[in-house]
């Protein structure tokens, strides 16, 4: 999930530490129906648009206080199907 984060105003520093606040969210096809917290999607959303939503998500806050190495979050999707949240990771960006 990309989640650069920059709070002067200016490119993302990509060695820096940043304080966060993001609700990370994942989901995907291949969970089972008792997988995840379902989504609802309000009644006149068009239904060519919810097929490509969601039905269910997993996710964590990450905040309060929190600082973390730039970059974007990741999960195993092994570890993702279990519910194992403990696995998300942030990956640092690399330099070409």
């Amino acid at each position: 999930m990309p989640a650069l984060d920059s709070h002067t105003g200016k490119a993302p520093g990509l060695d820096a530490t940043v304080p966060v606040d993001h609700w990370v969210l994942f989901s995907t096809d291949e969970a089972s129906s008792d997988w995840g917290a379902p989504v609802a999607y309000p009644g006149d959303m068009r239904h060519r648009l919810r097929a490509f939503l969601p039905t269910a998500v997993v996710g964590r806050h990450y905040g309060r206080g929190q600082t973390l190495p730039n970059g974007d979050f990741t999960i195993n999707h092994r570890d993702l199907l279990t519910g194992d949240l403990d696995r998300i990771e942030r990956l640092q960006p690399t330099r070409c």
